[in-house]
């Protein structure tokens, strides 16, 4: 697996002001700690990381200031609107080691039991794992394409990576072929003939039109 480089400076300011100012010069801030080393205030470029959550990358190699220190994305703050990134947590680790995280899954075609009034119903969206840090895949693929109505897949059903281990019940059911459920509409309301319109509850039917040719009533 090729490790992505990516670019950081060690940032000395800190506080509201100095990070909207970083910001809107197109900066994120971020911090690697862990493996009882110094915790390590860093700053990057937005776009940068950007990409590097678009490549769906877990595992970086750090570049501060010529050392190479291999890191796992830990956590990402958001804007209230969840739109802006607001700040970017990377934790230490070693390529040789194996590391705790959840994986994004990705289901893979339509499902057999779909000609037959079947739905596509997805349980789980994740799966965790322990996983060798220099084996870890931006996702992990599910092909439900054999799935007949009322079939499952289950987590230990998954092709997870060569050594990771699931951190989860292998029982659980991560999708599933659902029957659809048909809506049968049901009224005590007397059926109303179609074009009517029904009278409001205690009020008098109305009138029914006068017959062509008929006298209208005084």
């Amino acid at each position: 697996m090729q490790i992505p480089a990516l670019k950081a400076d060690r940032r000395d300011t800190s506080g509201t002001k100095a990070m909207r100012k970083l910001r809107a010069n197109g900066g994120l801030p971020g911090v690697l700690y862990g493996k009882g080393a110094e915790t390590i205030n860093l700053t990057f470029k937005y776009a940068d990381i950007e990409k590097l959550i678009h490549d769906a990358s877990h595992v970086v190699e750090l570049d501060v200031a010529g050392d190479k220190l291999p890191a796992l994305v830990r956590g990402l703050q958001r804007d209230y609107l969840g739109d802006q990134l607001h700040h970017i947590d990377f934790i230490r680790i070693s390529l040789d080691e194996k590391v705790k995280l959840k994986l994004p899954l990705k289901f893979i075609g339509t499902p057999r039991g779909a000609a037959h009034g079947g739905l596509l119903e997805i349980m789980r969206g994740e799966v965790e794992v322990l996983c060798p840090a220099s084996n870890i895949p931006k996702y992990v693929e599910c092909e439900v394409v054999s799935l007949e109505v009322d079939q499952s897949f289950k987590f230990r059903d998954l092709g997870i990576p060569e050594g990771a281990e699931l951190l989860v019940n292998p029982d659980g059911i991560v999708v599933k072929c659902a029957q659809a459920r048909r809506a049968t509409a049901t009224t005590e309301e007397t059926p109303v003939a179609a074009g009517a319109v029904p009278s409001a509850k205690g009020a008098p039917p109305a009138a029914a039109p006068a017959a062509k040719g008929a006298p209208a009533k005084k």
